[in-house]
């Protein structure tokens, strides 16, 4: 079953979205279905970094959207994603993805999980992540674009399909 899921949410340099004075985290305890959410205040333009203090890295992104999506929070997921990107600022292109996603897991089954099966930087401060999805009946491959501005790492762009033969394709060409 093929679904037409190659969509493009937004190319465009990072910047900050409307920030509010609270902004929900999600937790997920060890063997929960659901996260718990905790509102904790937003960050002020100038603070970059979490909390704790920690930056987010482009693994602890990817990690937290398939934990989310491997728990069915495919909105809960996105939003997280998104979180203080440009993209945020376009709600309907999120809704769309996360109404497409809705519909991939249904077709290709639960998520399990996923692999990096490749990265490529240009210069610094740009790098895609292609991850596959392990779905229980067929992988989707994910594109993540990211940018990192004022040493953070920001997603600036996602693209989503079921091309599975183009990723041998892409293993085939040498690397510049």
């Amino acid at each position: 079953m093929r679904y037409p899921l190659l969509f493009l949410v937004v190319a465009a340099a990072s910047a900050f979205g409307q920030q509010t004075n609270q902004r929900s985290s999600m937790i997920f305890a060890p063997g929960a279905k659901e996260p718990t959410v905790v509102n904790t205040p937003a960050p002020t333009p100038t603070q970059q970094a979490a909390p704790s203090g920690k930056v987010f890295s482009p693994d602890d992104i990817l990690n937290a959207f398939f934990l989310a999506l491997k728990a069915d929070q495919v909105d809960a997921a996105y939003d997280a994603l998104v979180r203080n990107t440009i993209i945020a600022e376009r709600q309907k292109d999120v809704d769309g993805l996360k109404a497409k996603t809705k519909e991939a897991i249904d077709g290709y089954g639960p998520i399990s999980g996923y692999e990096v099966v490749d990265e490529r930087e240009v210069g610094t401060v740009l790098m895609r992540r292609t991850c596959i999805s392990l779905n229980s009946d067929l992988p989707l491959r994910w594109r993540f674009y990211f940018y990192k501005t004022q040493g953070e790492w920001r997603l600036v762009d996602l693209r989503i399909d079921d091309g599975l033969v183009e990723l041998f394709e892409d293993s085939a060409r040498p690397r510049r």
